[in-house]
Formats: structure tokens, sequence, C-alpha cells
């Protein structure tokens, strides 16, 4: 890797260790993986505990980075498993953690605080409006939305002081990032918890033909690397935790080829890069938002929306096996895909037995018939795909990767002798070891180093002299303590407080440095460092119950959203209005949940003007509306559809940012939606009725109107503004609970339709 002056963080997905590791074999900065919950690709394979801490090792050993994405959103019951997993994040000390759930930002940056956070894309950040409010919540970086062109990605860089980062290559999502229900509306399957069935890649119906309407192609930038690199952005991302480690690193090899090359490369670098992704089988390739014509371009309604390159079809099956005519050749060790016409996912394998002419074989030729073995049901007349060869085996290579040292935080102080020295002023712990003074001139001091969050501190005298041009800073004395050379132990953060205008010799300090590290190997015990960070997920546990009542309750009040000047038909509610509707200071503006960069200065003339007529009450349903309403004199703000809260920390969250009350999630089950009511259903209300958008796209979809699936599902795709949605035949509603207000929202339904559905109150939310 070259020094290249703009040189974003090129960072690439591990959905397994040979994945992350072939990641960064082929040139990756950084990687991204999941443990087993709380990840948006639960249905991978996924890291154990010890395989990322290898990981983590590898990559500091390499002077690489690792993420660890916990980027679903969370239930109520599902905290105290967030909060156990974080306190373990805590002593290995990823990089950063990717979030989408506003309470396990809270519960990091309040419990977990040396755990940087990155905003994932499922928050659907899309403006600098919205950057700026992760970064009052005290994220480092914000993944950008997917769906924004490269105008708008420049104007928000040049409008935001946080760090960005941006997609450049993979699949793509149809519905705008975090705004998708379609799987958890067919079945419970959600795509905010990792678990989508990808109802967006199956065949659909309409009056005027059949189509993949959903379907994307996927992400391909590398002739627009040189324009991103000029813009700034922190991080580049690609796409793909559910790819092998063949995909991932040709994908990378190749974005890395065009990142390194120098500034006057020719097309001859594109060409090999272009040839090195070629192996890469996925999808065909969008540019993405280079511009917004490209967002005619995204959609393959008339194919398939497999990846892989297509090999045949299956032609029979048998007890054990299937029949293919090949369009082109396999052999064992390939991986292959068994793809039905419909769309819907089919499995996925690995050969490892062909038969050709009845006889056993390591490879089948183009327009031969041959015999694929596999144990499990194989749908009859599936396309087959080939998705990429088998890597070499990495089995030794893994196993012999020692685990990451646990991560300790210091707290350092160097003091007068003559009172105890310890970072706060507070009472020194019993040191466990002491370092013979230095001789020196000077006046005597003492220097203690503790263990954070333990009891073992170590002490040592010493002799300071006075500074007579360089004294001796915090930062010098934190940078030596960093390099413990511990097989044990990685040194995290590192708190020092030194007196002004003295002088120490580096020989000294590193001897301060050496002698501390070398009675931490026999002093300092890592089961008492993971203690004390459980110890920290239990107080944070218990701020939960607590932390709600911080606001005062609402009494419960019973809102109806109305399209236009229609009036409200429920007696004694409250009125909300789309801002461009709004007429009179008893009702709520609602803001809209999307607004690009260029209509934001626009957006925010409009919430000034609505104040300045009266408005008082507002709905924020994007976190960019807490900074339109920033200044805005006191009033009613409700954090509200589509903007999640699953848990009681979001609720809070929420509550910091400015909301007095806040929508429960639309998705949630009955049981997990009557414990966040149960704890905080004071500050809350429940969405009851409304045809909900199923997804939201900038994308130009092939179809409009009344569309259905295979099995009977009807839809309506709707043209609104800049954006396509897509609703449900059926109506969302559920009972209205007896402990918080009501939120109905007549945009798109009528009161009292004959086919309603209540989404997943009544089974339980995947």
């Amino acid at each position: 890797m070259t020094d290249h002056p703009n040189n974003p963080e090129l960072l690439a997905p591990a959905g397994t260790l040979d994945a992350g590791l072939a990641a960064f074999d082929a040139g990756a900065d950084a990687v991204y993986a999941g443990l087993a919950r709380f990840n948006a690709r639960e249905r991978g394979r996924n890291f154990t505990p010890a395989e990322l801490s290898k990981l983590v090792a590898y990559a500091r050993k390499h002077g690489r980075k690792v993420y660890v994405t916990l980027n679903t959103l969370v239930k109520e019951g599902e905290l105290d498993a967030v909060l156990e997993m974080l306190a373990e994040l805590a002593v290995l000390r990823p990089d950063a953690v990717i979030v989408q759930d506003l309470g396990v930002v809270r519960l990091i940056r309040e419990h977990f605080p040396v755990l940087s956070i990155h905003a994932s894309t499922q928050m659907g950040i899309h403006n600098s409006a919205g950057a700026r409010v992760a970064e009052r919540m005290g994220i480092a970086r914000v993944i950008l939305e997917r769906q924004i062109t490269f105008a708008e990605i420049a104007e928000i860089r040049e409008h935001c002081a946080i760090e960005l980062e941006v997609f450049v290559h993979g699949a793509l999502c149809c519905s705008r990032a975090g705004a998708c229900l379609f799987s958890s509306w067919m079945g419970g399957w959600s795509g905010n918890r990792g678990k989508c069935k990808q109802p967006c890649r199956r065949r659909y119906f309409s009056d005027s033909g059949n189509g993949f309407f959903f379907s994307t192609k996927d992400l391909y930038t590398l002739e627009s690397i040189p324009v991103l690199r000029a813009m700034g952005i922190a991080g580049f991302k690609i796409e793909g935790r559910l790819r092998q480690a063949d995909y991932v690193r040709r994908v990378v090899a190749a974005y890395r080829l065009m990142l390194d090359a120098a500034p006057d490369a020719g097309p001859e670098t594109l060409k090999q890069a272009r040839h090195v992704l070629g192996g890469a089988l996925g999808r065909k390739w969008a540019a993405g938002f280079r511009s917004a014509a490209e967002l005619t371009h995204v959609i393959q309604h008339r194919a398939l929306g497999a990846s892989g390159l297509l090999c045949g079809r299956v032609l029979e099956t048998d007890a054990g096996r299937f029949q293919v005519k090949l369009t082109r050749p396999l052999q064992v060790k390939d991986r292959i895909r068994i793809q039905p016409d419909s769309g819907d996912e089919g499995p996925t394998l690995t050969l490892t037995r062909l038969t050709v002419d009845g006889r056993p074989a390591a490879r089948a030729r183009k327009d031969q018939t041959c015999w694929i073995h596999f144990d499990r049901e194989v749908p009859a007349k599936a396309l087959v795909y080939k998705l990429g060869e088998e890597p070499a085996d990495a089995t030794a290579r893994i196993a012999a990767l020692p685990e990451a040292p646990a991560t300790v935080d210091l707290e350092i102080a160097l003091s007068p002798a003559e009172s105890p020295c310890t970072p706060d002023g507070g009472p020194a712990s019993p040191p466990r070891a002491s370092l013979p003074a230095v001789p020196a001139a000077g006046r005597d001091a003492c220097i203690c180093v503790r263990v954070a969050g333990t009891e073992a501190a170590w002490t040592g005298t010493l002799e300071l002299q006075h500074a007579e041009k360089h004294p001796l800073t915090a930062d010098q004395v934190a940078s030596e303590f960093r390099r413990s050379r511990s097989p044990r132990f990685d040194a995290g953060r590192v708190a020092v407080s030194v007196p002004p205008q003295v002088f120490l010799p580096a020989s000294r300090l590193k001897t301060l440095r050496r002698a501390f590290w070398d009675w931490a190997e026999t002093h300092v015990d890592a089961n008492a460092v993971r203690a004390a960070w459980r110890d920290r997920a239990e107080l944070a546990r218990q701020a939960l119950c607590r932390e709600p009542c911080r606001n005062p309750p609402l009494p419960p009040a019973a809102v109806v959203r109305l399209p236009g000047a229609e009036r409200n038909p429920v007696p004694g509610s409250v009125t909300a209005r789309a801002i461009s509707d709004w007429s009179t200071p008893e009702e709520e503006a609602v803001l809209p949940d999307f607004c690009t960069e260029g209509e934001l200065a626009d957006l925010r003339r409009q919430v000034r003007a609505l104040a300045a007529r009266g408005a008082r009450r507002f709905r924020v349903t994007s976190l960019f509306g807490f900074d339109l309403l920033d200044g805005l004199a006191p009033g009613l703000i409700t954090a509200t559809f589509p903007l999640p809260a699953c848990n009681s920390a979001a609720v809070q969250e929420l509550a910091a940012l400015g909301a007095q009350r806040v929508t429960a999630w639309v998705e949630l089950d009955r049981a997990a939606l009557d414990a966040l009511l149960a704890r905080c259903g004071g500050l809350c209300e429940v969405f009851v009725y409304g045809r909900i958008p199923l997804l939201s796209s900038r994308y130009r979809l092939p179809a409009a109107g009344q569309i259905r699936d295979s099995r009977g599902a009807r839809f309506t795709v709707e043209q609104d503004g800049a954006l396509t949605c897509l609703f449900p035949e059926k109506v969302l509603a559920i009972p209205a609970p007896a402990c918080a207000g009501t939120y109905t929202d007549l945009s798109h339904a009528r009161p009292g339709e004959p086919q309603t559905d209540a989404f997943n109150y009544l089974r339980e939310l995947a």
C-alpha cells in the first residue's frame, strides 16, 4: 500500500475469519465483522468471540483495524445481552463499534466510553444536519446512506466536520437504509435485525407484465475512485459479509489498485483493476449515484437478481443428487447457488462430488450434462450460478493465530513523594511493587500507575529536574506507557497528570515503563479486568430502570395524521399534518424523513417560518429534524415513525435530543412493546392504525400502481416526490394501549378499512 495523498481507509467485509485474513492479505486497511447476535448479517456464519479476538490481534500486529458490527435494532428484553457483549468488547477493544440503535449508542457513550462509535448506514443519515446530530451524540464517524449522489456527498463533506464513510462496492438494497419493512411485513423476518429474507429479489406481477421490480444491480465505483478520494472521505467500504474469502480477496485487490495508483495513472490501471474484479462473481454492475440520471439504471427487473455466473439449469432431481446441463464449466471445490425462477433464495453449496457419464469426475465441461451430489431438496428447473472457488484451506493458519491480549486502561500520576499519588487526588491503593529511586539531581517525586477498574496499582520513586526548555508532557508519558510489549495486556486509554515545568530524561521514562509492565505480568489479573467491565454492565442495567423517570410523563393523547385539509374524524384527538399542510398552532407539524443536502437550507427556512407563525408542536421523523429545530422556542417535539425507538435507552436518547414524546417502533411484537411501555410508557405513544410504507427508494422502479406476488399478496407502488414507496394492501391495526398515547396515520389509509393486519403484534419479531 502506498501513502497516496487523500487516501481513505479501504474497509472490507469479514463474514468469517478466513475472509478477514484474505481482506488483509489483499490490502484492506480495516475490516468489519459481527458476532452471532445483533448484527445486520445474522444469517451469515459470523464470528465466535475467540475468532474475533484472533482477528483483532492479527490486525494490531500488522497495523490494521477491526470494526465490530452491532448494527441492528434491539428489543427491551435484549438490552442485558447487549450490555454483556459491550463488556467483552471493552476488554477486546476493537477500533470502533458500528451501531444502528440509538439506545446502544447511549449505552456505549454513557457506560463504555472506551469504545468508539460509528453510525451504521442503517441510521439513514443522508445530509449534513443528520451528521451534526450524530456528532452531538458522541459518534466519531457516519457511514452515509447509500442512495445519495456524488454531488450530495461532496456538499455533506463541506458542511460537517465528522468523519464520513461511503460504500463503493457490493450489493444494494432497493430501499433506503433503515427504511425497509418488506421482509418483516411478509413474515416477521426483519432486515433491521439482520434477518431479511430478500422479498425484493422475488418476481412480482402487474396488469402490464411481470418482473423483478425491486431487484438491484451491484454497486461499482472503480472509475469514480479519484473523484470520491478528492472529497476527503475517511473510509471506502465494500459490502459483502455473506461472501466467501475468494470474493473478498478479489474485490479488495481491485480497489487497492485504484487507491494506490498515481494521480497521473493511465487507463491501464483501471483495466487491470477491472480484470481482477471480474473474477469476483457478483451481479451486473451499476455506477451507483454518480448523478441523478444513474437512478434509472439500478433496478434489473428483467432478470433474476441472483449473484454469480450462470452455469446451467437443473434438468432432473434424484435422491441425493440433481442433473444439470452446463453452459459453462464447473469443477470440484466451486461454490454454487441453486436459484429458483421465482427469485426466492435457493441453497448454496461447495461442489464435493461430480458425476459425468456415470463416472466420478473432477471437472465438467461446457455443454456436458452432469450429476451434482447434494443432500438437500433442489427446486425443479432451477438455475445454477457459480459464486466462486473454494479458497485454500486456512485451518492451520487460523489455528496458529494468537488471541488478543486483554486491554487495560491506565491512570498515571507524577507527584511530590511526600503525598500519596493518584490521578484523581484520592487515597492511593496499596502498592503491589515499587521501583527503587532513580538517581538524579532535583526534587523527590513518585509515580503511581493504576489499572483502571481494579485495585492493581504500582508505585515508584524518582527524582525530577526543573525543565529549562522542554518540560515533560502528559502526552509523552502516555505515549511511552502505551508500548506495553506484553503478551498478556495491551494498553488502552492512558490518563496522565504531570507537575508543571519538570524534566525527565527519555531513558528514565523508558525504564519506568519497562518496570511497570514487568510488574503487570505477574500482578494484574486479566479476569479482574473483565470483572470490572461486567460490573460496569450491571451498573448500566440498574441505571436503565431509573433513566426514563428523569423526564416527567405526559398525559396519554390521541394523535391523527391527516393529508391536506381533511377534517379530523377522531373527536378529542390532536391533528398532525405535513409542514406544507400545517395551518393552526393547535396542530402538529410533521417534518419529512428525507431531505437532500441541496434542499436542506430551504427546509430549514420553512421550519423557521412555521415557528414564526406559532407552530410549537413538531414531529421529527429522522435524526436530522433535531438539527432543524435546534434554537427554536420550546414546544412539544415527538420523535415518530419512521425514526425507530425499540427500547428504553433509545427513548431516553431521543429525550436527550429534545423529544418529549416518542413513538414506539412499529415493528415490535406484543411482548417487546409491552416491555418497552412498562419501563417508559409515560413518554411513549403507539402506532395503532395506518398503511405503512414497506420500502422507500430513490430508484426509478419499473412498476406503478397495484402489483402482487406469487402468493397472492397485494401492494401498491406510489410516487411521493423524489421517492417511490411500496404500500401493502392491508392497513396496520393493533389495539390501543391503556398506558400510552396513540398515533393514527391516515395519510395513506381511511378510517375503518376492512382489510387490516396486526403486523408483528401477534407474532414474535425475529
